[in-house]
């Protein structure tokens, strides 16, 4: 029984130090050798509008694969990513693999790298721990369709940033002027500085909505339908509230003459409102235009307010309030401290 259990104690040593000896490769982008950078001055408004420039908000770290055998990362947040690990799912196996680690990516950078497993080790581990051998793809690679990827970290800024997960939030930046007609509402042409901008503002918004407090503000709060009188049940509001964490698509652009414009997957706030978000609370415009996004007109106070008992109540509203507990909190995860250009302020 001894012998068995000592056998036992020295095969789980082996399987433990064959597991650390694979070791995950490693990158750091944050050089201009080594990185491009999205959203600079110098940046044309189709390719700052470009479909390639489209993102999920709850993938700020977008891996795309470009072929077979590379892949491009790109950071879409206003600030720096340090110590993070990418895991791709591949069609044939069922647990994620840890692919690489990067030790630190820089505010809206772009690189495109090599799998690892095409020029380096073909031993990685999945999400378990489990050894994983990928040497059967180094020469045909893998096809884009068989793989998706995600990120993980830890630290401050993941724990402010998981609710994220809950959003179905697909980002454009979108010129709804292509034309530059002065007659209309948008701005004639977007800029680098108003993308810089709006990438931190999305984030911010995203993890008001999807947190638990302002959930639960929201499904107390005196909410009236389209009529203008109809009070919503919590069940109504309930389905409301699902419908912002799963909106599809947000088209945003900048407005002029107006604070915001909204409806559809269009979604425009003034350049006041992309200036003074990362210090102030801008519900008022950004829940009035969602709340045309999801439907609801002037008559509802999921756009305008509406006084009972002389006190405001609606979407805005409680988006305000709740905004409020955020910078009382510390809670935002894109802050003066850590944006990456903080003149644009």
């Amino acid at each position: 029984m001894k012998l068995i259990i000592r056998t036992f104690i020295y095969c789980l040593f082996c399987v433990s130090c064959s597991k650390t000896d694979i070791e995950l490769t490693t990158y750091s982008f944050e050089t201009d050798e080594n990185v491009t950078f999205m959203f600079q001055d110098d940046e044309n408004i189709e390719y700052l509008t470009s479909a390639d420039r489209i993102y999920e908000i709850s993938q700020l770290i977008r891996v795309k694969p470009i072929d077979n055998y590379t892949i491009e990362i790109a950071n879409f947040a206003p600030f720096d990513f340090e110590d993070i690990t990418i895991t791709t799912t591949v069609a044939g196996i069922e647990t994620p693999i840890k692919l690489l680690q990067i030790d630190k990516i820089k505010a809206h950078a772009v690189h495109v790298i090599s799998y690892p497993f095409t020029n380096g080790t073909s031993k990685f581990l999945n999400i378990d721990n489990k050894e994983v051998n990928l040497s059967q793809y180094r020469e045909t690679g893998i096809s884009p369709n068989d793989v998706t990827f995600d990120f993980t970290g830890e630290g401050e800024i993941f724990d402010k940033l998981k609710d994220l997960e809950k959003l179905k939030w697909t980002v454009k930046y979108h010129d709804f002027d292509p034309d530059n007609n002065p007659d209309n509402n948008w701005a004639e042409d977007m800029s680098a500085l108003d993308v810089r901008r709006y990438t931190g503002l999305m984030i911010n918004l995203g993890v008001v909505f999807a947190s638990d407090t302002f959930k639960d503000a929201f499904l107390k709060e005196h909410i009236v339908g389209n009529d203008g009188t109809t009070v919503l049940t919590l069940q109504e509001k309930e389905t409301i509230y699902q419908n912002l964490l799963n909106k599809p698509r947000f088209n945003c652009g900048r407005s002029v003459n107006v604070s915001g414009l909204g409806g559809g997957a269009t979604f425009g706030v003034a350049n006041h409102v992309l200036r003074d978000y990362i210090t102030k609370e801008t519900g008022f415009v950004t829940a009035h235009e969602i709340g045309h996004m999801i439907g609801y007109n002037h008559n509802s106070n999921m756009t305008y307010p509406h006084k009972i008992d002389d006190k405001n109540t609606g979407f805005s509203t409680v988006t305000s309030r709740i905004m409020n507990v955020f910078f009382e909190n510390d809670w935002y995860p894109v802050t003066l401290e850590n944006y990456y250009t903080p003149t644009d302020f």
